[in-house]
């Protein structure tokens, strides 16, 4: 008989990780119902004030990205870019390192990034170069030029350290902006840096 414990950050009660994830896939396929359910759900129920970690990167790009799909394609509901807002505004904490690589994970409670349990503290290229288009597509929506700053400090701190013939290690410190390894991927770990680095929006 085999028998375990774990903990899944998708499983924390009141985060509604499959219901903000799937929503702009309900409304592509015109499942009203549904999204008027997880609308009804996110309106009273969704709750960020929990004292957990989370990936920064699987947060910004599901639960961030969703609620941002969902306010383009509702037509601009303002509930959907209110929860991003305040979202966002968590996740912000995971970028306050001495150089602006953010840590691996955030404590949306405390606001405070978190360093990754493993890998020597070191944060991974591919997904701190990965966040750029929800926060960038936000500051565009908000007029808020913070959500801009630190997602393009990031690929500044990247950009200067001169990576040789554009490749780029796979983990990085945000305490030194230094690559922690030599080893280079263009898939996992590695792969998004080399396709997000030009995402740009206009936002006046």
């Amino acid at each position: 008989m085999v028998s375990s414990s774990c903990q899944n950050s998708y499983l924390w009660a009141g985060m509604g990780w499959v219901i903000i994830d799937a929503l702009d896939t309900m409304m592509l396929m015109n499942l009203t119902t549904e999204v008027a359910r997880a609308r009804t759900w996110i309106e009273t129920s969704l709750n960020w004030d929990q004292d957990k970690e989370v990936s920064l990167f699987e947060t910004t790009i599901r639960m961030l990205g969703g609620l941002l799909s969902a306010h383009y394609l509702s037509g601009n509901d303002d509930l959907y870019l209110e929860k991003a807002v305040d979202l966002a505004d968590r996740l912000l904490g995971g970028f306050e390192s001495p150089t602006g690589i953010p840590y691996a994970s955030v404590n949306l409670k405390k606001r405070q990034g978190v360093k990754s349990h493993g890998d020597g503290g070191s944060s991974t290229t591919a997904e701190v170069s990965t966040v750029q288009l929800e926060f960038k597509y936000l500051a565009k929506l908000t007029g808020e030029t913070l959500y801009w700053e630190k997602v393009e400090k990031v690929m500044e701190v990247l950009e200067g350290i001169n990576p040789q013939d554009g490749l780029v290690p796979i983990f990085v410190s945000p305490d030194t902006a230094q690559y922690t390894t030599q080893e280079i991927r263009l898939g996992s770990r590695g792969d998004s840096y080399y396709g997000t680095s030009s995402v740009n929006f206009n936002l006046y």
